[in-house]
């Protein structure tokens, strides 16, 4: 009885010694890709990042568009109330000299459908006000 008690301990140690083995080269060949995994990590951390945005984005543009449908949006606020309701603009142009009282525009549209999106133009004044705007629909 005491010789199935020795031979069996010593099958429960070389059990153990495998497992820490194993458990040992699993954590060397991590440590030799660990600038990959690191890597990856910082892709996936990124990808869900530009999601967030871009998520932002087009709430902010479906809300501008109905904020105009429904006269919600009011000449006189200030461009960074506007930037700051409803995300930041696609393109901000600077207008032809000869179009006078219009400092700036501002393109939103949808942040991912390019041809297919209505556009909206914001005209803001010299002191960053906003003076008039446009709905342009998708040209289908």
């Amino acid at each position: 009885m005491r010789a199935a008690g020795i031979s069996g301990s010593k099958n429960n140690q070389m059990r153990i010694l495998f497992c820490l083995a194993v458990l040992m080269l699993c954590g060397c060949a991590k440590l030799a890709h660990l600038n990959e995994l690191l890597t990856l990590k910082s892709v996936s951390d990124n990808q869900r990042q530009i999601q967030i945005y871009l998520e932002k984005q087009e709430k902010g543009f479906t809300k501008l568009k109905d904020d105009i449908k429904n006269n919600r949006l009011k000449q006189g606020q200030f461009k960074r109330s506007i930037i700051s309701k409803y995300s930041e603009p696609v393109l901000i142009e600077k207008p032809e000299p000869e179009n006078a009282g219009i400092k700036e525009i501002l393109l939103y549209r949808h942040p991912t459908n390019y041809f297919k999106s209505d556009r909206v133009y914001l005209y803001f004044d010299e002191s960053g006000r906003l003076v008039s705007w446009e709905l342009k629909p998708a040209d289908n």
